[in-house]
């Protein structure tokens, strides 16, 4: 636990400063233990762990039967793991002083580190028994944090919920709470809590900046996008919040101001390839299908990984008849995937728009390999082989995969249009009824690319009797 020195700042500031000219010159002269104290709270306060080390070590060499600062050097250990030296340490000190709250605090922290929950537990409660009223608070918001930090979640709660009446207005312990309700999915809790904090001090920007958090896991996302206004009329800086609006802006269907959001967020931060993936996914619900490609673009040169992105490149680019950098952004994202039926089949298409119909085919292939009942893949196929080749004849071909196969959906749905075509109204409508047992998620979208079936009246008939 961190203690800072309450004797006179002047003191403190020259011994620090004596401090620092001797190690500079690799020389040591003597301090009293007060002094090493405050030497070393300065330093670890300001997060200098090397120089804290250095300070303690000093001043166990002048003064090795020191408890305190045998105390202090045991928080410098936690802090760098060493928990069993930690612990050795501790275990002499608390012979030492029995009655020393601090000590068994540290030993708190240690067990839960390590996950020992059950010593960790036992150690806090005897922590808890022995600190001193006006000290409680402080100890109660340190073991809430570490057991919050290493997902004790449930025990952090408990301990909260224990000491909430006694300290109503303590920040840090309302927040640790609301952490700990968050993590445990208890959302409203968690929100009825910073709720309380923003009326102790309606500025707190962080409590806004989680109670956007909080309505956005709740989907409540014009009260999310109205906490992070708030957030930014506080701290206009915090660039998270931007990002975070953005989030929720797009899933209410406003791209718009939600592409404005991102570049905001983008001005206050490092570029990073999701945020473009979210720009381009805007500008690609907004139907701007060539400021879609440019985002994705932009994700995949910081990120060329970026399988989402790859996809998406490849969609909108192919919109956009950019058939070259379609086939770039889905043959890359395979790469990556190698078993994704859709990139195969997207693969394929841009292939065949690029009249390239060996590697059309290849592609197609490789999409009914890895995924038979793909009605869409079947359909590809078809209309690729009745394009291509001056041989294929539709029904033989039908037969034959039907012959392998009688339960696959997307080969009924593909004998419904083969027949439908044929004129054969007695056979579509067989097909169409079977297919739509096996498949029926796929009716619509195949009504929609073949218009014709719904014109003959037998089809037309069953359809509506089934809506």
């Amino acid at each position: 636990m961190q203690e800072y020195s309450h004797g006179n700042q002047d003191g403190a500031r020259e011994a620090v400063e004596m401090f620092e000219k001797l190690i500079n010159h690799d020389k040591e002269s003597y301090f009293d233990v007060f002094q090493i104290e405050s030497i070393f709270d300065f330093y670890h306060e300001k997060n200098m762990l090397d120089k804290a080390e250095t300070a303690i070590s000093m001043g166990l060499r002048q003064h090795p039967d020191s408890t305190s600062l045998q105390l202090k050097y045991s928080t410098l250990l936690i802090e760098q793991h060493d928990y069993d030296e930690a612990v050795k340490v501790l275990d002499y000190l608390k012979e030492l002083e029995k009655t020393n709250a601090e000590v068994y605090l540290n030993l708190g922290i240690i067990y839960t580190k390590k996950h020992q929950k059950k010593e960790a537990i036992s150690y806090y409660e005897k922590a808890i028994k022995l600190v001193s009223t006006d000290e409680l608070g402080e100890y109660i918001f340190e073991i809430s944090f570490n057991l919050n930090q290493e997902f004790f979640y449930t025990e952090a709660k408990h301990l909260l919920v224990n000491f909430q009446d006694k300290f109503p207005t303590n920040d840090n312990i309302l927040f640790e709470l609301a952490y700990a309700y968050d993590k445990l999915e208890e959302i409203e809790k968690g929100i009825d809590v910073y709720n309380k904090l923003l009326d102790i001090n309606p500025y707190l920007e962080n409590a806004w900046y989680n109670l956007g958090i909080l309505y956005n896991k709740q989907e409540k996302y014009a009260l999310a996008i109205e906490a992070y206004d708030i957030t930014i009329a506080i701290a206009p800086n915090l660039s998270e919040a931007y990002y975070n609006k953005a989030n929720s802006l797009a899933q209410v269907g406003e791209y718009k101001e939600a592409i404005n959001a991102y570049s905001e967020y983008i001005s206050y931060s490092y570029p990073m390839a999701v945020t473009y993936y979210y720009m381009g996914d805007c500008w690609e619900n907004l139907n701007n299908y060539e400021l879609a490609s440019k985002f994705y673009k932009m994700a995949v040169d910081i990120e060329p990984d970026h399988i989402e992105a790859l996809q998406s490149l490849g969609r909108a680019s192919y919109r956009v008849q950019d058939y070259e950098t379609s086939v770039f952004a889905f043959d890359k994202a395979l790469v990556i995937n190698p078993d994704s039926s859709d990139l195969w089949l997207s693969l394929g298409k841009s292939y065949k728009k690029m009249k390239n119909p060996a590697d059309a085919k290849r592609c197609l292939k490789r999409a009914l390999i890895n995924q038979h009942e793909n009605t869409f893949s079947w359909i590809e196929m078809y209309q690729f082989l009745e394009e291509n080749e001056k041989d294929f004849t539709p029904i033989p071909f039908l037969k034959k995969l039907l012959g392998k196969d009688q339960t696959n959906g997307a080969l009924h749905y593909l004998a419904a249009i083969i027949y439908n075509k044929s004129n054969n109204d007695e056979e579509a409508l067989r097909h169409l009824v079977i297919a739509r047992q096996l498949l029926p998620d796929d009716l619509e979208e195949v009504l929609n690319e073949y218009p014709s079936l719904v014109s003959m009246p037998e089809i037309a008939e069953y359809i509506n009797a089934q809506r």
